[in-house]
């Protein structure tokens, strides 16, 4: 008989047995279901003959617009989990132009490919091309309280590294195909290696 009521003691130790619990738990951010403010981004930085920064973002509703900021001290939030406000102060920083609205139904094809990319399926550097500035094709998934997954679809030009996930794939050719539209990325040659020029 004791032993049971000193077992049922300590469990209740242990679980606050329905009381009131003082310990503070920290909410822990779980990916959300829906886009959320921004979605995919391709952005071009080169500082070796001139200072460039552009490229272009796509919201959550499907507006993609281009924006430059070479003439801007804004820099891309360096962690992982950039807050939205971090994105927005950073993309909307100087120029920033709607150029045209992604269809719903493509929209949400490449959200739904796009889910399971992580940064831990990320391939390794490689060195590329010398003073070709830095190509960044990148996935914000939402975590709730305002806060993104910063996911690295592709990136190329000084350095190359790719997603070894499978459903990266299309989500790269439809970025880089975007970027080539608007001229940020460049097809020098059909035939050629054209990593140092975005694709």
């Amino acid at each position: 008989m004791k032993s049971w009521f000193f077992s049922l003691s300590l469990l209740c130790a242990v679980t606050g047995c329905g009381g009131s619990n003082t310990t503070t738990q920290i909410p822990v951010p779980t990916q959300q279901t829906q886009p959320g403010k921004y979605l995919f981004a391709a952005i071009y930085e080169n500082n070796a003959w001139a200072k460039t920064k552009k490229g272009f973002v796509i919201k959550g509703n499907g507006d993609l617009y281009y924006f430059d900021l070479s003439d801007t001290a804004a820099a891309l939030p360096s962690t992982e989990q950039p807050t939205e406000a971090e994105l927005t102060r950073y993309f909307e920083a100087a120029r920033f132009e709607f150029v045209q609205a992604v269809s719903a139904e493509q929209l949400n094809s490449l959200w739904q490919l796009g889910q399971p990319v992580r940064n831990t399926t990320l391939g390794k550097e490689q060195s590329i091309c010398r003073d070709a500035g830095q190509y960044q094709y990148l996935m914000f998934q939402p975590l709730g309280n305002q806060q993104y997954r910063q996911t690295l679809i592709y990136q190329t030009g000084n350095f190359r590294r790719e997603q070894q996930d499978a459903q990266a794939a299309p989500l790269k050719e439809y970025l880089v195909k975007q970027a080539v539209k608007l001229q940020i990325a460049y097809i020098l040659d059909p035939d050629g290696n054209n990593w140092c020029s975005g694709l």
